[in-house]
């Protein structure tokens, strides 16, 4: 993911991105934030692109730092909060060191921690940590790769409903997201036009505790409705529980 390609779809932005905090069921994003906001605690958000969520920490929190490296997105961010006094945006690429930005009590990254190359998630991942605060909370949302394969599985059932042999629902059923074995194995997937890692439970644990030095408190489904997950409105109506997630891990610095 390169800054060129956000900045070229900033103005499409919010037609065409399913973010978490707009599209989630049940507020999930709003409740992990809530557990640990105050107006006298700081927060950023890592990865805040035109910044949904920076209206809504505002209220619950003293001070709110956004960042993003795309710096047309930001400028919608800034529109956004332009009369927000406790709001401050900064472009910065977060794969880069950060030292310079201020600690915090509580950073939120939504869907942020995406790019494909394992370097540049490592020292976004650790960077992040690093600006916590001892005793600050960590709340990131990331895509589930158990969620994905699940949506194939759904969409076979979908296709043998509609009357289809087992095998011929299989057949019907295009993995476009599939790039190659070995990026599957990395769970890196194609969404949109862009090669995107998705993440498995026990790995957020294993990379919370191993990157971050963070202790997992919570690692949470975050669930989205059908016609979300596959945009597509003619989603049938039995096509309900259990529905596609992200994950969100909440982790603290001890």
């Amino acid at each position: 993911m390169d800054v060129n390609y956000w900045n070229e779809f900033a103005d499409e932005y919010d037609e065409h991105v399913i973010d978490a905090f707009t599209y989630g069921r049940s507020k999930t994003v709003g409740q992990q934030v809530k557990r640990f906001a105050s107006m006298e605690k700081d927060v950023a958000d890592f990865g805040c692109g035109p910044g949904k969520m920076l209206p809504y920490l505002s209220e619950k929190f003293r001070m709110v730092y956004g960042y993003d490296f795309s710096d047309k997105l930001l400028d919608s961010a800034r529109k956004r909060c332009v009369d927000l006094k406790n709001v401050h945006i900064e472009q910065a690429d977060l794969s880069l060191p950060v030292d310079h930005l201020p600690l915090v009590d509580v950073i939120v990254s939504l869907n942020a921690v995406l790019m494909p190359d394992p370097e540049l998630r490592t020292n976004f991942l650790r960077g992040m940590a690093s600006r916590l605060k001892p005793g600050g909370h960590l709340i990131m949302n990331v895509p589930s790769a158990e969620s994905l394969l699940y949506g194939y599985f759904r969409e076979i059932e979908w296709n043998r409903r509609d009357g289809h042999s087992l095998t011929e629902a299989e057949k019907l059923v295009e993995p476009h997201c599939i790039i190659s074995p070995e990026q599957t194995s990395r769970g890196v997937f194609i969404r949109g036009t862009e090669p995107t890692k998705h993440y498995l439970r026990e790995e957020l644990i294993v990379l919370a505790r191993e990157e971050m030095k963070l202790e997992t408190l919570d690692v949470i489904k975050m669930e989205y409705d059908w016609k979300t997950e596959m945009e597509d409105d003619s989603t049938p109506d039995w096509m309900g529980e259990p529905y596609p997630w992200d994950w969100i891990l909440v982790a603290r610095k001890n």
